[in-house]
């Protein structure tokens, strides 16, 4: 585009300087270097003001006596020539920087939020993730998974508040998930180790952390816990369901283990005994309080139960796409992290290579 609006215009001055008598615009040659510039380096720029000022030259043959306007004009063609290389030169260095400072975010970003393994026992898994802030992968949402003796367990949360602060929380959460989900006895036992870790991070005392903690057990069952979050969606037969689970307070304000109150101590989580083909989603509100322009909010358990049959992560690509369609764009960070036993109960089931189209 820069190159055409130079040669559009350098035919322009060219066309009027020679096919009519009442035009005179030879000095206007001195913007083709600077449109060049604008997409090109040194080499186009330079090419560009030599024609531009041998052309002002050229036109010296039909005006008489203007020499040293020809020659004013050729000073400031160069004069914006160098200034267009110096700038060039400028902006190269801070793409360079950019890249640079880019590349070292998205490899932080990758070592907060670790990809989820793709198999876990006879689980599929897939998560997915969209940060509202622009070229960020990852926000105040966070999810985890991992292989433990008393089977696979999940977490997924979202941290109240948004920015650096809300990526600095997520990472003590994950943190201390990782730490603490090999050897917690229980689910509540899990929360209340992620709890201390997070209060010893927090400085004030309003914020905190929503979560959800899923252990599918070796025999079958599935028990959930949730610490001020939504609960997570069993998906059975084309039927969507909320997975029975206890509630509790957010992480962060969860009595302190050592000042125990058995009052609000929610009830031990149900097992729910999980069939062949069953797909468990775990999300934040980014997804399920996404709204459209009528202020309507996103049917998730209707759009959840259209994509019975595939594999987790077309499912999470699905709905994640499905949402941003619905909403018109990404309000609030989301995530998701889709769990599906295997058909015949014992690992990785057909069509898991590729969605179907």
């Amino acid at each position: 585009m820069a190159l055409a609006a130079a040669v559009l215009l350098y035919g322009l001055v060219v066309g009027l300087q020679y096919g009519t008598g009442g035009w005179h615009l030879p000095s206007v040659l001195v913007a083709v270097p600077a449109v060049v510039g604008l997409a090109f380096g040194p080499p186009m720029i330079i090419a560009s003001a030599v024609v531009a000022a041998a052309t002002r030259w050229v036109f010296t043959a039909t005006e008489p006596g203007r020499t040293g306007a020809a020659a004013g004009t050729t000073a400031v063609i160069f004069g914006i020539a160098a200034l267009g290389c110096f700038v060039f030169r400028r902006r190269e260095h801070s793409a360079a920087r950019l890249v640079s400072v880019a590349t070292v975010a998205e490899t932080a970003q990758r070592a907060v939020l670790r990809p989820v393994p793709a198999t876990v026992g006879p689980f599929r898994i897939a998560a997915g993730y969209r940060a509202a802030a622009r070229y960020a992968r990852i926000g105040g949402d966070l999810y985890a998974v991992a292989d433990t003796p008393a089977g696979l367990r999940a977490l997924i949360g979202d941290v109240r508040g948004k920015g650096l602060d809300a990526v600095a929380t997520a990472a003590v959460v994950l943190g201390a998930f990782h730490e603490a989900v090999l050897d917690a006895p229980t689910l509540d036992a899990l929360a209340d180790r992620l709890d201390a870790s997070l209060r010893r991070h927090l400085t004030d005392p309003e914020s905190f952390v929503t979560a959800f903690l899923l252990e599918a057990a070796p025999d079958g069952t599935a028990r959930g816990l949730s610490c001020g979050h939504p609960a997570a969606l069993l998906l059975r037969d084309g039927a969507v369901s909320e997975l029975p689970a206890p509630a509790g307070l957010p992480l962060g304000l969860r009595t302190p283990a050592s000042d125990p109150d058995p009052a609000s101590d929610p009830a031990p989580a149900p097992a729910v005994p999980l069939h062949p083909g069953d797909t468990l989603l775990l999300y934040t509100d980014g997804l399920s309080e996404a709204r459209d322009r009528a202020g309507d909010f996103y049917p998730l358990p209707a759009r959840l139960a259209a994509c019975a049959g595939l594999p987790p992560q077309a499912l999470v690509d699905r709905l994640q796409q499905d949402a941003h369609d619905f909403a018109g764009g990404t309000a609030d960070d989301t995530a998701l992290l889709a769990l599906a036993l295997a058909a015949d109960g014992t690992g990785p089931g057909p069509g898991d290579a590729a969605a179907p189209d």
